[in-house]
């Protein structure tokens, strides 16, 4: 494995580009290497015959270390052992044979079979970026066809992906659906300048585990085609929507100010209701980050407002906060934000209507104590037959900081 930057201390092998037995000449690529910024193609030192591999696809190989043994022809290769040079073979990536034995082929970590279709030409080329962003929203990597280079996954084609569910109407309001048809239904909802592509990570786990679940534009937002003047307009058609679409009551999922359509679709009959960082628990909101997400100045300004959403990174690419961007300055939130927090505060209360609703139909909050939008403490002035759920080191999306545990609290909220 070669040092491929002055910090780096292992490597993971992305593919073999070359297979056993395969002929190779100088400067050919051997195979690829991701490091924790890049992915790089590692050239041949020399021409000669890949012989064996030592290292499969996944695995993280420490500077130095043997990837495979070659069969040199002619000059240029640095050998293993004096008595690889003089039998013709060398050992690429390594300056020592330690003695330990080694998988032969058919084993883990050695590419059995001639040519490029071997097992070990199979993986997934994908840069770093595109990696941690399809692991974040539960993107298939093996799914995708990449754009970069020799058809390598880069971040774009992840985002792309995660907002390429067939979007239909049903209504003016719309929306996408995954899951099986008989799974248990559940409603999406997102807060204030989100839309249906949000949910992307928590909606594949719970589509993977069998729920029927719906995302949906909620007006004034995405494709959705009516508007929303204030935070009441919110819920319009939605549960019309979602009735014909999940076939009656479902479990109702909804964020931020989305808690306001949540509220009002669970009065109308809902199985359950889950706030996630919901508004109307208290008086104080960022109403800066309300205007800001209503009219961004450019994409840079966009960029440093998403960034309160969450307490991790989430890289956007320049592609998709240029068009985040385009579709905020339709201005179509532009009286939302207005309507939704005044010089004082929220507007909306939702404390009484959650806390009767409690009585009906199991309700819980889940709130991120590193939340910079509403305070999170607002969560402990609900009604004691409201289940709170605290996850302490997520942010104003818990569902992206921590979706695992977003989706185990659902999942097992609606399994019998």
């Amino acid at each position: 494995m070669p040092r491929l930057g002055e910090t780096m201390e292992e490597g993971t092998l992305v593919a073999w580009l070359v297979a056993p037995g395969e002929r190779f000449e100088r400067g050919t690529p051997l195979l690829e290497v991701e490091t924790d910024k890049t992915v790089v193609e590692v050239p041949a030192l020399g021409a000669g015959v890949l012989r064996e591999t030592r290292a499969a696809p996944g695995d993280a190989v420490r500077v130095g270390e043997p990837l495979a043994v070659v069969e040199p022809e002619g000059a240029g290769w640095a050998t293993g052992r004096e008595g690889d040079a003089e039998g013709g073979r060398g050992t690429a990536g390594s300056e020592a044979d330690d003695g330990t034995p080694r998988p032969k082929a058919g084993e883990r970590g050695v590419a059995s079979g001639p040519g490029r279709e071997g097992a070990a030409m199979s993986a997934v080329r994908a840069t770093p970026p595109a990696r941690r962003e399809a692991a974040r929203l539960g993107v298939a990597l093996a799914a995708l066809s990449g754009t970069g280079r020799r058809g390598r996954i880069e971040l774009r084609d992840v985002e792309a992906a995660a907002g390429s569910g067939v979007v239909r109407h049903e209504g003016p309001v719309a929306y996408v659906v995954d899951g099986p048809p008989d799974g248990p239904p559940m409603l999406l909802l997102h807060g204030f300048a989100g839309d249906r592509t949000v949910w992307a990570a928590l909606a594949a786990r719970l589509a993977a585990a069998g729920a029927r679940v719906m995302a949906a534009d909620l007006p004034g937002h995405g494709r959705t085609r009516s508007e929303a003047e204030g935070p009441d307009a919110l819920a319009q058609g939605v549960a019309e929507a979602a009735g014909a679409v999940l076939g009656g009551p479902a479990h109702v999922v909804a964020h931020s100010l989305g808690a306001v359509a949540g509220v009002a679709l669970a009065e109308a009959g809902a199985r359950s209701l889950t706030l996630i960082a919901p508004a109307g628990m208290g008086l104080r909101v960022d109403a800066a980050f309300l205007r800001g997400m209503a009219a961004p100045a450019g994409p840079a300004q966009l960029a440093h407002l998403m960034d309160r959403l969450t307490d991790r990174p989430r890289p956007l690419s320049a592609e998709a906060l240029a068009a985040l961007h385009a579709t905020l300055a339709r201005g179509r939130l532009t009286a939302l934000a207005a309507a939704a927090a005044s010089g004082a505060g929220q507007t909306v209360d939702l404390r009484g209507a959650v806390a009767a609703l409690a009585e009906r139909i199991p309700v819980r909050l889940v709130v991120g104590h590193r939340d910079r939008i509403v305070p999170w403490r607002d969560g402990l002035t609900v009604s004691p037959a409201v289940a709170v759920h605290h996850l302490p080191r997520a942010g104003h999306a818990p569902f992206w900081d921590e979706p695992d545990a977003v989706a185990g609290l659902l999942l097992r909220a609606i399994r019998p």
